[in-house]
């Protein structure tokens, strides 16, 4: 494994296999401590707060400080997290071990993105970006099956998902799934011999001045009013949350309705395996249907889909509605990355491409857990039909949005 991509890759799938396997696990332990609806969205929200609160500021850490050190520092962060969930037997420390597991998460993704487009020929980051996001994709299938495989095969008793020791054992495979990664991270930071393959790391300003403060928020301003601004990014959050509650919530659907954590797992699964298939398709689904048709699909396919889900008792069909909610959703996130930055003068496309991110990290923080309160008054069918009324308004938002204004062409 000489070489940095290839171990920025091996990182990158262990770290996303560890975080997908443990966060459906972590509402498990949760049921099985007693948290409610309410709860499981107080724990699904934490993960969201802490990247909230760096968001902005961690390009510019890791342009000062480079990247290494911050892939070690979500590693080791991770590992931390999955040390501790073993042990932690409280519902508080569950929601801020989740805090803790959020801040390490976009550490590394940021930091490993900054690898990939920082080391190897530029001619190449194309490409290399192509190979991470399937990594990613990947990560994010394995983690939910192979943790719901492992905590079903482990289980005390399967017959009654008594699933204490088999969740403990997901957490101990992340352990060592982690500590791995952690490992191979340490392996970057070594002296480099020469400086060829790699770009010239360009100095980044100081942040110490007040102007550059006033014009940061003076852009966020123009960000906010370029027309179809708002839209795109209640698109975006909506997508983003939809996937952090399913893979919240659906545990609770399945001890609530007889479905095994191997079922639970697969099903999560599904929706992973169907996003990656749809973002394989996406050039020539623009292609044929344009923007507007594709955003429109990104969010009216899950939002039906979700709506059917607590109604249907047939496995068979729940696999269906969740590959048919997956594929939808595999689109928002690069459609409304690619709709955002086309919307945006030059000027200020970083700032709102930046934005876009704070804006994801707010509805992490703030729509699960105002979901969690509705199914707590409710049932857990709520959380599903309150998806799907979110993945609604934001088809009609698209519908509404005038497509006919494009500052894609570098104007300022």
């Amino acid at each position: 494994m000489r070489s940095p991509f290839v171990r920025i890759l091996l990182i990158t799938l262990l770290l996303q296999t560890v975080i997908y396997a443990m966060r459906p696990m972590v509402s498990y332990k949760a049921i099985s401590i007693g948290a409610n609806n309410a709860e499981l969205g107080l724990i699904a929200s934490s993960f969201a707060v802490l990247s909230l609160l760096v968001a902005v500021s961690i390009g510019r850490w890791v342009d000062r400080w480079g990247e290494p050190r911050f892939v070690i520092a979500g590693a080791v962060i991770i590992l931390s997290v999955a040390v501790g969930l073993i042990w932690i037997d409280s519902i508080w420390a569950l929601a801020a071990s989740q805090a803790i597991l959020g801040l390490g998460h976009i550490l590394s993704v940021v930091a490993t993105q900054a690898l990939v487009a920082n080391r190897g020929d530029p001619k190449k980051r194309n490409g290399r970006f192509g190979m991470f996001t399937v990594i990613v994709s990947l990560g994010q299938l394995v983690g939910p099956a192979g943790g719901g495989l492992l905590a079903g095969t482990s289980a005390s008793d399967p017959s009654e998902n008594t699933l204490g020791f088999g969740v403990e054992q997901v957490f101990l495979g992340a352990t060592i799934a982690s500590l791995l990664a952690t490992i191979i991270a340490l392996s970057l930071i070594q002296p480099a011999r020469g400086t060829r393959g790699r770009e010239k790391r360009v100095a980044p300003a100081t942040d110490a001045s007040p102007q550059l403060h006033l014009k940061y928020w003076e852009s966020v301003g123009r960000v906010m009013k370029t027309p179809n601004m708002p839209q795109a990014m209640l698109v975006s959050l909506s997508v983003l949350t939809a996937i952090d509650i399913l893979a919240a919530y659906l545990p609770a659907y399945g001890q609530a309705n007889g479905l095994s954590v191997e079922t639970v797992g697969l099903l999560l699964a599904a929706r992973a395996a169907a996003s990656m298939g749809s973002r394989l398709l996406m050039l020539p689904l623009l292609k044929f249907a344009g923007l507007r048709w594709t955003l429109a699909l990104s969010a009216v396919l899950p939002a039906l889909a979700l709506a059917v889900f607590p109604f249907v008792g047939s496995l068979p069909v729940l696999y269906v509605l969740l590959a048919l909610a997956g594929f939808g959703l595999g689109l928002g996130q690069p459609v409304t990355l690619a709709w955002v930055a086309g919307q945006a003068p030059r000027a200020i496309r970083g700032t709102a491409l930046g934005v876009r991110i704070t804006g994801n990290r707010l509805g992490q923080t703030v729509l699960p857990a105002a979901i969690g309160l509705i199914a707590g008054a409710s049932s857990i069918s709520a959380i599903f039909l309150a998806l799907a009324g979110l993945l609604g308004a934001s088809t009609l938002a698209v519908l509404r949005a005038d497509f006919s204004k494009d500052l894609s062409s570098d104007q300022d």
